[in-house]
């Protein structure tokens, strides 16, 4: 029986070029998602508890933004690629909220920290959905979407190597007093890699191939939700993302665990810089293991492997070691966290390119920005509630993060508790209900016929 592997690759070089897109936003990303929160909290004396109703109270206000940006990036038609214009406006904004979120005034309080990150997520939102979109549009080859999605991956992930390098350098060449990650480390980073990121979005935008147009007709929110009523496969997948990313918002707490109670703040990136490489050189393994067992399956693998790996910082007690051999101890948990995790970089949009097939199949009306607007909108509202709920649970266990901050034993177990056993378990319920999804390859390459009879038959 004829498969997708016999459907002809996407070439490299449009893959590399659009891969390379990626990257701008990535050294940012996880610094406005993860550490500044928390920063702001330590050294600019916001609560805990402020932090993490704003941060629920903006992804309501993001879950509106998201069908927008899909129906708009499904709808529009530009010369230049119907996905590309949202691409880079969506990056304009970025940079501009970077900047007033990484040098705020002396003053700031916790109504300039939302009004900028909101600015910041709507470019955000404008820029992923359409990448994502565009994406899955590059190729129908079952296989191929994987390699697509881990390419993409990799360029992620260089720029949170570049991220992380970038403190250590700053305090080597004497600019900064800590190779922590710290507010004047962001405000360095930030004149560093605006240049270099309109450079790539400009290139990228200009020479990177828009990809075939597809009939895009009643891309309207009563079209979508009747093509999602209709589609099971996409029930199972969104189920399956929306625990897991309860989970993986809860985790971006780990920046606290290892500043606060490992006290490795100046090692910090260090080790990122060791999990983003890492990460790049797993991309390559996961693409080649979701191809030989199925995308989902390999997800799966995935979130038990990180799943276990989190709890095994449990064993490590700083009190009872040197600084360096926390670091070391810490550093091999958190690279088996980051193998683990590095096949988030290939499965979920490569799966998700699957679901809008059946889609199309279904319902004749190809959705692609409007399904990865609805799958970006869901992950981001469990991911804040996760990180939101992981803030307030924090804040009632009387976990402080102040530099004369002292923690009980009380206090300590409800940060291992929030940021190691509740996110594992949360990965394993994701884990297992993605190994009911149904899409495997022999299944895909029918349907892939199947939306070909009915597109010759229009």
């Amino acid at each position: 029986m004829t498969t997708s592997r016999h459907v002809t690759q996407l070439a490299t070089l449009p893959l590399v070029a659009y891969s390379a897109m990626t990257l701008g936003p990535s050294i940012f990303q996880l610094v406005i998602n993860v550490m500044l929160p928390q920063l702001y909290a330590k050294e600019l004396g916001l609560a805990f508890a402020k932090l993490g109703i704003a941060l629920l109270a903006i992804r309501i206000i993001d879950s509106v933004l998201d069908q927008i940006a899909g129906i708009l990036s499904d709808w529009t038609r530009h010369k230049l690629g119907s996905r590309k214009v949202w691409i880079a406006l969506g990056m304009a904004l970025m940079l501009g909220a970077c900047f007033k979120l990484f040098i705020p005034p002396l003053d700031v309080d916790i109504f300039y920290f939302v009004a900028w990150r909101v600015v910041y997520d709507i470019g955000w939102t404008l820029f992923h959905v359409s990448y994502t979109a565009w994406g899955a549009e590059l190729s129908t080859n079952y296989e191929d979407r994987s390699r697509i999605a881990g390419y993409s991956g990799i360029a992620t992930n260089l720029g949170v190597v570049l991220k992380s390098v970038a403190p250590i350098v700053l305090f080597w060449a004497g600019l900064t007093q800590s190779s922590a990650f710290t507010m004047e480390s962001f405000t360095y980073l930030y004149w560093i890699a605006l240049p270099v990121i309109s450079l790539i979005t400009l290139v990228t935008v200009l020479k990177t191939p828009p990809g075939p147009e597809v009939s895009r007709k009643s891309t309207d929110l009563k079209g979508l939700l009747r093509s999602v009523r209709c589609n099971p496969p996409f029930w199972i997948y969104i189920t399956s993302f929306l625990v897991t990313a309860l989970g993986q918002g809860i985790t971006g707490l780990l920046f606290t665990f290892y500043d606060s109670y490992l006290q490795l703040g100046p090692f910090y990136p260090y080790l990122m810089t060791g999990f983003g490489v890492i990460t790049v050189l797993s991309i390559p393994l996961w693409i080649r293991i979701s191809n030989r067992v199925g995308k989902h399956r390999a997800y799966a693998a995935s979130a038990f492997i990180a799943a276990l790996s989190l709890q095994a910082f449990w064993l490590i007690d700083p009190a009872q070691l040197s600084q360096v051999q926390v670091a070391i101890y810490g550093g091999v948990v958190l690279l088996l966290v980051s193998f683990s995790t590095s096949c988030a970089f290939v499965a979920p949009a490569a799966i998700l390119a699957d679901v809008v097939d059946y889609a199309t199949w279904r319902t004749g009306v190809a959705r692609a920005g409007s399904y990865f607007a609805f799958y970006s909108l869901v992950t981001k509202i469990a991911m804040a509630l996760g990180n939101g709920f992981g803030f307030l649970l924090l804040g009632a266990f009387g976990y402080e993060v102040g530099a004369e901050a002292v923690n009980d034993a009380s206090a300590t177990f409800g940060l291992m508790f929030t940021v190691l056993l509740l996110p594992g378990v949360l990965m394993i319920a994701g884990g297992l209900i993605i190994l009911r999804f149904p899409l495997t390859v022999r299944r895909h390459a029918i349907l892939q016929r199947r939306i070909a009879r009915l597109q010759a038959a229009m």
